[in-house]
């Protein structure tokens, strides 16, 4: 009976070994360039960091693929990768092109460092002071409906960006994929043909993907959250 006892303590001690340090780590892990953390802990991580390269513009993608239907709750690290690899062998860029990327599960991971400007058919006007997040989804109309903690995660991790570079959310702050000519790589807000400009960060990213959308929906919600920020510090 004892001996009996004891092969189960032992693989309780196991097993607590096992998991326990996985649950408390299970937020903020790292692997290679990539770090994964919540929105809660890139907040720390934003202001406790300095960067060297100017910031002015926050430019906002969807990636169209990988979408939801290739997320699992746990593949984040896979789905980096995968990007990381696409980006670098196909389209010959240095890295992976963004700066940031959000989870449907609410989670955030910084990729690209942000003293490298961000690269992508967005154009090098955009590129050259811009931070790039690459929102995974496919947020046309139809497509993936975000989910309440991604979307809570796009707010505030906007709002933080803001507070720390100095910006005001406007047109000229916050900026979407769809306002870019993607020949010329210049701003052309809602007056690029369809055969000109993607529909990145989505036709119904909060919204839509117009500035007017951008106005009524997502910078009033971004400068509420930086107001909530301001007032708990």
């Amino acid at each position: 009976m004892k001996k009996k006892w004891l092969f189960f303590y032992c693989l309780l001690v196991l097993t607590l070994m096992n998991v326990t340090p996985a649950t408390k780590n299970a937020a903020a892990v790292g692997q290679g360039q990539y770090i994964l953390m919540t929105r809660e802990e890139f907040k720390d991580w934003l202001f406790q960091n300095s960067f060297h390269r100017k910031i002015t513009l926050i430019q906002h993608h969807h990636t169209w693929l990988p979408s939801y239907k290739q997320f699992h709750g746990s593949n984040h690290f896979m789905m980096l990768k995968g990007m990381e690899t696409f980006h670098v062998r196909k389209m010959g860029w240095k890295n992976i092109a963004q700066n940031i990327t959000t989870f449907p599960d609410g989670k955030v991971a910084v990729c690209r460092p942000f003293d490298m400007a961000p690269e992508g058919t967005i154009g090098a006007t955009a590129n050259s002071t811009g931070i790039a997040i690459e929102n995974i989804g496919n947020f046309d109309i139809g497509r993936d409906i975000m989910t309440a903690e991604q979307k809570e995660t796009i707010v505030y991790i906007t709002a933080l960006l803001c507070l720390k570079f100095g910006l005001s959310p406007s047109v000229d702050s916050i900026t979407y994929h769809h306002w870019w000519n993607l020949k010329t790589g210049e701003r052309v807000l809602d007056n690029g043909p369809d055969y000109n400009v993607k529909t990145c960060p989505g036709t119904e990213f909060f919204g839509g993907n117009g500035t007017a959308s951008a106005k009524n929906n997502f910078y009033p919600l971004v400068l509420r959250k930086m107001q909530e920020i301001k007032t708990a510090q």
